[in-house]
């Protein structure tokens, strides 16, 4: 268990709505990483499937995932009332249909940037590549654009955020 005066270093913020397919494999996902010092916000958006009931078991397993719930209102008001809750010193967004390599963490850690992109690659559900998302594109862009598309919800996938609350 964390030392109460210990910093989180990252909150992962995941919005849901309906996932009931997916949201497991997300979870396990991040409760498998090699960096163990994160905290997991999700946001039920108002499911009406068993997602929620699969999220409580999760968390009951593991003090570091959080829940809350809400009305419905779509994935950027989610984000944004996750990171409201969030203590880390960077977030990192997924959604609930997304899953990470168990170094994902280690390795943006590693970085010193104040966002990271990285690019995803995009399977069916036998894990067969369709699509790569290149994320590198933003790269030019301003910080605050970057944060903006993130948060509206014209970026297509999560990123890496160093905290404001630092």
């Amino acid at each position: 268990m964390k030392d109460q005066t210990e910093k989180t270093g990252i909150s992962v913020i995941i919005p849901v709505y309906n996932a009931e397919k997916y949201i497991e494999r997300c979870i396990n996902s991040v409760v498998a990483q090699t960096y163990n010092n994160w905290e997991m916000i999700v946001i039920n958006d108002g499911s009406t499937d068993n997602t929620e009931n699969i999220i409580r078991e999760k968390a009951k397993a593991d003090n570091r995932i959080q829940i809350y719930s809400q009305n419905n209102q779509g994935a950027g008001i989610a984000r944004n009332n996750g990171i409201s809750k969030a203590t880390g010193e960077y977030i990192v967004f997924l959604d609930a249909d997304d899953y990470v390599n168990k170094e994902y963490f280690s390795l943006l850690m590693e970085k010193n940037e104040d966002v990271v992109f990285i690019d995803a690659k995009k399977l069916d559900e036998k894990t067969r590549a369709i699509t790569l998302e290149k994320m590198s594109r933003y790269k030019a862009k301003e910080k605050d654009d970057i944060i903006r598309y993130q948060m509206i919800g014209t970026m297509p996938w999560g990123g890496l955020e160093k905290s404001s609350k630092t």
